[in-house]
């Protein structure tokens, strides 16, 4: 009798030693994904800042040389202005395209990385 309440204790105290590696591989697959998606994040972040710039001298310089090639009445400012409603417009009528679904796909690859079939037909 006493040598079963040894391997019980003993089994006991493997399957203690085994949920708690369980839950420290948990928290460090936590802690991987978290680092890749702040890290993932922040790199964005940091290169629209950078594109925004560009961007925006780009559009002045167009906007300007426009405006001379109509002799300066405002005219190449409103073509730029016009540009840009007609992005905005093509891009918000393509936005579950373009934004939603690469996102999401994003993070279910990001979580879960061997589920790839998101959004397949069925």
């Amino acid at each position: 009798m006493e040598q079963l309440t040894d391997e019980l204790n003993e089994v006991k105290d493997d399957f203690e030693e085994y949920v708690n590696a369980k839950i420290d591989l948990a928290k460090l697959h936590a802690a991987e994904n978290l680092s890749r998606f702040f890290s993932g994040m922040l790199l964005k972040m940091g290169l629209f800042y950078l594109f925004f710039f560009v961007l925006l001298f780009t559009s002045l310089a167009i906007a300007y040389w426009l405006n001379q090639y109509f002799d300066g009445n405002g005219t190449g400012f409103i073509i730029v202005a016009g540009f840009y409603l007609l992005v905005s417009v093509v891009f918000f009528l393509l936005r579950k395209t373009l934004i939603q679904r690469p996102i999401i796909q994003s993070f279910i690859q990001l979580f879960f990385p061997n589920f790839n079939k998101y959004d397949e037909p069925k």
